[in-house]
């Protein structure tokens, strides 16, 4: 069987198919945009090299907040590891400013100060804590030496040396918690720049004992 030409309706036969349109570019067309545009990606680039670059900086404390998190305060020698974790993560921070300083003066003082910090003990350390980050508190000068209760200073100075740990002790367990809350609070909110450094007395090692 076949079909006669025109077949169906015959008004169909004159119709011409709509050509498309092109497809519509996303590209902006005036150079202002395109210049706003390339501007933008610029910013963005520079954003993620950024955050990756300070992913990296910080990459000494999420090692220090790991080692913390598995620090059990029921093992002695976890217990004695806690004021070296501190003092380990200080000088990585210096060393990291000495990475970043632009000047042969800013990597100096750096360098001095590390070695300072290396020796600071007791009050002057604690103080030294407190003063580079906010939200941390190791100092507390209301707690005196004859009082029961361990301060973070008293810790800090003597956990690697004690003999032997009353685990028992609630007043000793509830201390080792402050301490550990101090220690990851400062390890998380610490900030030491060259700047802050500069600021520091001449003389910080005058206030460490021997």
């Amino acid at each position: 069987m076949s079909f006669q030409k025109p077949w169906g309706n015959y008004l169909l036969d004159a119709i011409v198919e709509t050509k498309a349109p092109d497809t519509i570019s996303f590209w902006p067309q005036t150079i202002a945009w395109q210049l706003i545009f390339a501007l933008l990606i610029m910013v963005f680039i520079k954003k993620a090299f950024q955050a990756w670059r300070n992913y990296q900086k910080n990459a000494y404390r999420r090692e220090a907040l790991s080692w913390l998190a598995q620090c059990s305060l029921a093992n002695d020698e976890d217990i004695r590891q806690l004021p070296a974790l501190l003092r380990k993560t200080a000088l990585l921070a210096i060393v990291r400013q000495v990475k970043d300083s632009d000047t042969l003066e800013n990597k100096a003082l750096a360098i001095k100060i590390q070695q300072e910090v290396t020796e600071l003990r007791g009050e002057t350390w604690v103080k030294w804590l407190d003063q580079h980050c906010s939200k941390s508190c190791f100092y507390n000068e209301k707690i005196t030496d004859n009082t029961i209760i361990y301060s973070c200073e008293q810790l800090l100075s003597q956990l690697a040396y004690m003999p032997k740990m009353d685990l028992n002790d609630d007043t000793f367990n509830s201390s080792l918690i402050k301490l550990r809350q101090q220690i990851e609070l400062w390890i998380k909110y610490h900030g030491i720049s060259v700047d802050a450094m500069a600021l520091l007395p001449p003389t910080i090692a005058d206030g460490v004992s021997p």
